[in-house]
């Protein structure tokens, strides 16, 4: 019996955090730990004899492993350990280690950032180990910590940055190559709807967007993400992280993510930061793609957390991006310091050197949290939720596949179904963004373009509803290195109606296409309830 990964913390909170690990064979979870006596130097090492007085325990039997703790001290360091008991006896415990709750809106704290890690591990490691020796409250990745396949996330991610993820809470993005890979859902506990998502650390509000899904105007991820920003406005700093930069000096570069900036600037968001080019690139602040010295929002491209740097893609090109403040071909990861009046982004170098800082300034005004912070204190940003509570759903008997269905609009239904089993079942009074479900397809682990590419399918489902406003659709989204790429959508369906066939089809999906996955929706602003049963997916003839 032994810990095959972790522990690793996941969503932190003021009162809360998920520890998670893995183990071997299946078996229960036991979290203990113990409060720090005072906080200083002294907190950040174990005591000397940690006797770990608390413990929360889950006996179900599982490998991944993800006990949540509430009821904690702001601002505080606790000291714990993990361990788990297989059905024989046999037992496998970790090192202790400690973490910090959040801190309180007029703390400042710190926090690392790094994409495109998963090329060499020793980079990567050492990476890792830097960041951490600047004791980093959080880190917020930007995609692309591991290869294609499930198998690869220990040699990618927990074993290289192993110290990092004991002590520091890990949020992400999606990138386009952990984006095939169920262990992205299976493996962190991140808040809902865990595709993308937000939450506030201090005075700041962290929004992670994904671009492997759709995120034009009118989508899900549009709406939510306005609603989002809209609710939020009033914290101090924003910050946004998503994979695919809207401008790089390179062919890294996805212009179709600058459909996002329009929202970024209407609500001020501070800083953007990107990864997927393989380098380090900071621009000019930036409004409407032009400079804006007063109003611009700053984009930053962190994408050399352990890649190859003598790959010509990591290389500069002839010219450089004429909004390009600062361009540099280096292993590195970003430090960046919060304060109620100041932010500090470093850019510092496997060799501990510092080549690049960015230093943001606000007036100085009275420190207090904002009222919508205050209003939306039971909003689903703020709570943990770990993968086992029902995140992950087991799929329809005749297809076991998994769906990634947030709880607080779906559930699997075992008394409304068309075959033997459970339907999937979405419902909402209104008023909140339409959460999707959603489920990859084609397992050939990741590298769909050998068997998709130019290739057309046809996409069926069975669908019942009752007084849905709006309408329920059936979808098709594909997916490149570049991101998100196209979706076609079945015509809605409204009101009350019993088991209805619903059909969608595809045009020949493109030669380098990643994935592909299908989404189960409602129409923005919809209500009611819909039921979603015997999906289908079949490649069309010719």
């Amino acid at each position: 019996m032994k810990i095959t990964a972790g522990p690793y913390l996941q969503n932190v909170t003021s009162n809360g955090i998920t520890v998670m690990w893995h183990t071997d064979r299946p078996a229960p979870s036991r979290l203990e730990y113990e409060r720090a006596r005072r906080l200083g130097w002294s907190a950040y090492d174990l005591p000397p004899a940690p006797v770990y007085p608390e413990a929360v325990e889950d006996h179900r039997m599982v490998t991944v492993h993800a006990v949540t703790l509430n009821g904690l001290d702001e601002e505080w360091r606790y000291f714990y350990r993990v361990s788990s008991t297989a059905a024989d006896g046999a037992r496998a415990v970790s090192e202790g280690a400690s973490f910090r709750t959040a801190p309180g809106y007029e703390s400042p704290f710190r926090f690392v950032t790094y994409g495109d890690s998963m090329h060499i591990h020793t980079v990567h490691e050492r990476n890792a180990q830097l960041a951490r020796s600047y004791r980093p409250d959080i880190c917020v990745g930007a995609g692309d910590v591991v290869r294609n396949v499930i198998e690869h996330y220990a040699e990618d991610f927990f074993v290289p940055a192993a110290e990092l993820l004991a002590y520091t809470p890990w949020f992400a993005a999606m990138g386009n190559h952990d984006s095939p890979n169920e262990g992205y859902f299976s493996y962190f506990s991140y808040p809902q709807p865990r595709y993308w998502y937000s939450f506030n650390y201090g005075c700041a509000h962290f929004v992670i967007l994904n671009t492997c899904l759709d995120y034009r105007p009118g989508s899900e991820q549009w709406i939510w993400l306005e609603r989002d920003l809209r609710l939020f406005k009033d914290m101090r700093w924003k910050f946004v992280f998503f994979h695919h930069p809207p401008y790089c000096s390179s062919d890294c570069e996805i212009a179709g993510t600058r459909v996002l900036c329009p929202l970024f600037e209407q609500y001020g968001v501070d800083v953007v930061y990107n990864a997927h080019a393989t380098r380090y690139e900071r621009f000019y602040p930036l409004r409407g793609g032009r400079y804006d010295s007063n109003n611009g929002v700053i984009y930053i491209v962190s994408g050399g957390g352990g890649y190859d740097m003598s790959y010509p893609c990591s290389q500069h090109w002839d010219h450089i991006h004429p909004f390009s403040a600062m361009c540099k071909s280096a292993n590195h990861f970003l430090l960046t310091h919060v304060a109620a009046d100041e932010c500090t982004v470093r850019a510092i170098d496997t060799d501990d050197r510092l080549f690049d800082i960015l230093t943001l300034t606000k007036p100085v005004t009275a420190h207090h949290p904002p009222a919508s912070l205050i209003m939306d204190a039971e909003n689903t940003s703020d709570q943990p939720l770990a993968p086992q509570g029902g995140t992950v759903l087991a799929g329809f008997p005749q297809a076991q596949v998994r769906w990634v269905c947030p709880p607080s609009q779906w559930a699997a239904d075992d008394q409304v179904s068309r075959s033997d089993g459970f339907s999937l079942r979405w419902h909402s009074d209104g008023g909140q963004p339409v959460l999707p479900a959603i489920r990859r397809i084609i397992q050939d682990n990741g590298t769909a373009r050998e068997i998709a590419g130019g290739k057309s399918y046809q996409l069926s489902a069975w669908m019942r509803t009752q007084d849905l406003s709006a309408g329920a659709t059936l979808s098709f989204s594909w997916s490149g290195d570049m991101g998100f790429l196209d979706r076609v959508e079945s015509r809605p369906l409204a009101g009350t109606n019993d088991w209805t066939p619903v059909t969608v089809q595809t045009p020949p999906l493109p030669d380098y296409v990643y994935w592909c996955r299908i989404v189960l929706s409602a129409r923005p602003g919809a209500r009611g309830t819909a039921w979603f049963d015997d999906v289908q997916v079949k490649e069309i003839d010719g």
